[in-house]
C-alpha cells in the first residue's frame, strides 16, 4: 500500500452534519423539494456503471394529494426521465460529486398504510455508450490503461468492431505501467474502460464543458489526494463479515495452445508458489498461505479454449487466470461511517483482529487472517433518516499487517 493509511477517527472531520445535494438540469433542487427526499443511495462498482436512487416523499399533506407521482402542476417535470442529474455527498465542510448521470426510471409506491413515496432511479451518463459487447485483445504492444483508453476513444463507432468515437482528456499517473496481455471478454467498451480506472483510483466522466463528448480519464486533484483508510473493528468498523473459501481455488494454472511459428504444442504451468514469489511474499505470509493451501494445493485449471500462440503468452495468461481465483480467497462485506472517497477501485487497511491500535494509535498485536490490505470492488453510500454510512465490499489484496 502506497499511501499511509490514515485512522478516520484521527482527522478533522466530525462526521456530525451530513448533507447531500441534488442538481437536476444544471440547477440546485428547491429547498421544498430537498426536504421531502427521505434517502440517497449512490452505488459504485469496479465491473459495472454507477447507479443512484433518491427516495422522495410523494404526500402532500396540506392539500390531501399526491406531489410528484402523479405530479401537481407545481411540480411537473422535476423528476423526468432523461434529465441530467449531479449527486453530491459527505458533510458540512466535506461534500464531494458522487457522480453525474440521468434520471432512467420512476418507481411510485401508493401502499397499503402510510405515505405515498416515489422512488427515482438514474445512472451514471457513461451508460448511453453501452451499445456492443466486443472481444478484443491488445497483445505484445506494452500499452498502459490510458494508451488503451485512447485507442478505444479514438477508434470510430463501427458495428462489429470496438470503438467508442469521443475526443479524450488522459491524465495519467506518472508511474502507470504497460501491460503485454490486455483482454477484453464480451464487454460493452464502455464499461471496459470503467474496470480500466478504478484499478488506479482514476476518475472517468464526460466533460459536460467542451464543445463536443469528451471522456476524461485519469486523476484529477481531488482523487490524487483520497485518502487510503485504517478501519479498525470495534472503533471505525461498524460491521465486518469476511469470508476465507477455498472451494474455487486451484494451486496451479495449466494453457494449453498452439505455436504456429514453431509447429508444435504449447503447455505452461503457473502456480501459487510463482505467484506468492512475483507478489514478494513475507516468509510469514507465504507459511500461512501455505497452510491454508494444503485445502486445495493438488487441483490444477486447465485452460484450452483461448489462443495462447506463444509461451509467453500462455504465461500470462496463466498468471491472470490465477490471480482472479486467488483475490477471491478472502472477501469481506463491511461497513462504517460515511466516507465519500471510499469508492470502488481504492484500497483500505482493516485491522482489529489480531492488530489493534493502543490510545496513542500505536499498532500491536500478532496479525491474523483478516488483518491486513483490502481491494474495494463495490461501494454504497447512503444519507437518510439515520445519518451518513458507507457499506462496500472488498477482497484481500495484500499483506497482513505485521507489527
Amino acid at each position: 500500500m502506497a499511501t499511509t493509511p490514515i485512522p478516520i477517527y484521527s482527522q478533522n472531520e466530525t462526521f456530525y452534519v451530513p448533507r447531500f445535494e441534488v442538481y437536476i438540469g444544471g440547477k440546485k433542487l428547491d429547498a421544498n423539494i430537498i426536504n421531502d427526499i427521505l434517502q440517497v443511495t449512490y452505488k459504485d462498482s469496479i465491473n459495472d456503471i454507477d447507479a443512484f436512487t433518491i427516495e422522495v416523499n410523494n404526500w402532500d399533506a396540506e392539500q390531501r394529494m399526491f406531489k410528484f407521482a402523479p405530479p401537481q402542476k407545481k411540480y411537473e417535470g422535476v423528476f423526468d426521465p432523461g434529465k441530467k442529474i449531479e449527486i453530491w455527498m459527505g458533510y458540512s465542510k466535506n461534500i464531494r460529486r458522487m457522480m453525474r448521470g440521468e434520471i432512467t426510471g420512476l418507481d411510485p409506491n401508493f401502499p397499503e398504510s402510510g405515505a405515498s413515496t416515489l422512488t427515482v432511479h438514474g445512472l451514471n451518463e457513461l451508460h448511453n455508450y453501452r451499445t456492443e459487447r466486443h472481444t478484443y485483445s491488445w497483445v505484445h504492444q506494452q500499452k498502459t490503461d490510458t494508451d488503451i483508453a485512447k485507442d478505444l476513444c479514438q477508434r470510430p463507432v463501427k458495428k462489429g468492431q470496438p470503438g467508442l468515437g469521443l475526443a479524450i482528456d488522459p491524465k495519467p499517473d506518472s508511474n502507470e505501467s504497460a501491460d503485454e496481455l490486455v483482454f477484453m471478454n464480451n464487454e460493452f467498451d464502455i464499461v471496459f474502460l470503467v474496470e480500466r480506472a478504478r484499478r488506479h483510483g482514476y476518475d472517468i466522466y464526460l466533460e459536460e464543458e467542451k464543445s463536443k463528448p469528451t471522456l476524461f480519464f485519469g486523476r484529477t486533484s481531488d482523487t490524487s489526494a483520497a485518502p487510503v483508510y485504517q478501519l479498525e473493528w470495534g472503533k471505525s468498523l461498524i460491521s465486518f463479515r469476511p469470508t476465507l473459501t477455498t472451494a474455487d481455488q486451484v494451486g496451479a494454472v495449466t494453457v494449453r495452445g498452439w505455436d504456429r511459428k514453431a509447429n508444435q504444442a504449447i503447455e505452461v504451468t503457473y502456480t501459487l508458489q510463482d505467484l506468492w514469489k512475483e507478489q514478494k511474499k513475507s516468509q510469514t505470509e507465504i507459511a500461512r498461505l501455505t497452510q491454508i493451501a494444503q485445502a486445495y494445493g493438488n487441483r490444477t485449471d486447465v485452460i484450452t479454449d483461448k489462443p495462447a500462440h506463444d509461451k509467453d503468452e500462455a504465461k500470462k495468461m496463466a498468471k491472470a487466470a490465477l490471480t482472479n481465483k486467488n483475490n477471491k480467497l478472502i472477501v469481506a462485506t463491511a461497513s462504517t461511517v460515511g466516507l465519500p472517497d471510499l469508492r470502488s477501485g481504492c484500497s483500505v487497511e482493516i485491522l482489529g483482529f489480531g492488530v489493534q491500535s493502543d490510545k496513542k494509535g500505536n499498532l500491536q498485536g500478532s496479525s491474523s487472517d483478516f488483518d491486513g490490505e483490502y481491494f474495494v470492488t463495490d461501494s454504497t453510500h447512503t444519507i437518510g433518516g439515520s445519518g451518513y454510512r458507507t457499506e462496500f465490499t472488498a477482497r484481500r489484496d495484500g499483506p497482513v499487517t505485521q507489527r
